[in-house]
């Protein structure tokens, strides 16, 4: 029974992994679009961004949030491999 429930955290983990990756695009729009009004907020604390500078950050994070989803999904599959081979 723990192997089971084990295997299944791991597809879950995959499984976000590959959203985040598919939906990197909008989670950075989102974040650029946070951080840009905390900005205009607080302009004391940090400069709001020139609009150059939003779209460089915007294709900065979308690498981000790729890069960690990758990451998840090929960790969780030597996860799921290491787990495997010991049943």
């Amino acid at each position: 029974m723990g192997n089971t429930v084990l295997i299944v955290v791991f597809l879950c983990l995959a499984v976000i992994g590959i959203i985040i990756v598919y939906w990197a695009e909008k989670i950075s729009l989102r974040y650029n679009a946070w951080t840009t009004s905390f900005r205009e907020r607080h302009p004391h604390i940090n400069p709001p961004p020139t609009p150059a500078m939003r779209t460089l950050n915007t294709k900065i994070m979308t690498w981000l949030f790729r890069l960690v989803g990758v990451y998840i999904v090929l960790y969780s599959f030597f996860l799921l491999l290491t787990k495997w081979k010991s049943i």
